[in-house]
């Protein structure tokens, strides 16, 4: 992959709104090549699985002492903002009377794939998330080519992806970026890398690798603020081109929708 290693804003255009949180980029990676290399059937993986046991994924990025460099998810200011409301309820006494009385089985509808919801969420109008790395644009894309959706709910019809671009670029922005002499923080990382001249950053709790929704990954951390006019981001402007300016929006998703 050396030679082919290349610094890159990945862009992915959405054609539908936004719910949820947007995902880290090297998760979709993960999931998407996972499901290519069957190592999800080999073993599932759940909370209760050691991170030791989990097997690490040769994503096609670079890595630094084990973190991929890929920023977290930045987008523009939403057109439109509002709260969605899932419902969804296994209606079962209507059901039996469609099956006859010696075929019928009891269903679980406290848990499981037929437990009753309704859930509140966040859905935002934006036309693109997009990401900064470090990697091989060829295998980088060959993996997001099968990636029709980002975020929460994408089955009914939420974060549908129209196009996957690349933007070379000259300089590495996924862990860090220049600003004023200093160094600004574009993905969360542990705590350890809060010291003098690291800016943009508030401290928090949770993960810093994949997979970010793991209780056994959770540990101090420092994550890009969202918000400040003295530590701008770099944005993603109406015309595509990048800049630096104190008008940004970040935000930090951490998990890849509901996979």
């Amino acid at each position: 992959m050396k030679n082919q290693v290349k610094n890159y804003r990945v862009t992915a255009w959405l054609a539908s709104p936004l719910a949820g949180e947007p995902p880290m980029l090297d998760a979709i990676l993960g999931d998407e090549l996972a499901c290519r290399l069957g190592t999800k059937n080999k073993k599932k993986i759940g909370r209760w699985t050691p991170p030791s046991e989990i097997e690490k994924l040769p994503i096609p990025l670079v890595h630094t002492n084990g973190i991929p460099h890929c920023s977290s998810p930045i987008i523009p200011k939403p057109a439109a903002e509002w709260t969605a409301h899932i419902a969804k309820r296994f209606d079962s006494s209507r059901l039996a009377t469609l099956i006859s009385e010696e075929n019928r089985k009891s269903v679980l509808t406290t848990s499981g794939p037929y437990k009753s919801r309704f859930q509140s969420v966040r859905v935002r109008l934006i036309d693109r998330v997009a990401w900064f790395l470090r990697g091989d644009k060829e295998q980088v894309n060959k993996l997001l080519k099968s990636i029709h959706a980002v975020g929460a709910h994408r089955g009914i019809g939420y974060g549908q992806v129209w196009e996957w671009t690349f933007d070379e670029m000259e300089d590495d922005y996924s862990i860090f970026a220049p600003y004023g002499g200093k160094k600004m923080l574009m993905r969360m990382l542990p705590a350890k890398y809060a010291v003098d001249g690291i800016v943009g950053y508030k401290r928090s709790y949770g993960a810093f690798l994949p997979p970010y929704w793991h209780g056994g990954n959770m540990h101090d951390i420092i994550v890009p603020v969202g918000n400040s006019s003295e530590t701008p981001r770099i944005e993603i402007i109406s015309d595509g081109t990048m800049g630096l300016s104190v008008n940004y929006t970040t935000s930090i998703g951490g998990r890849r929708g509901v996979r």
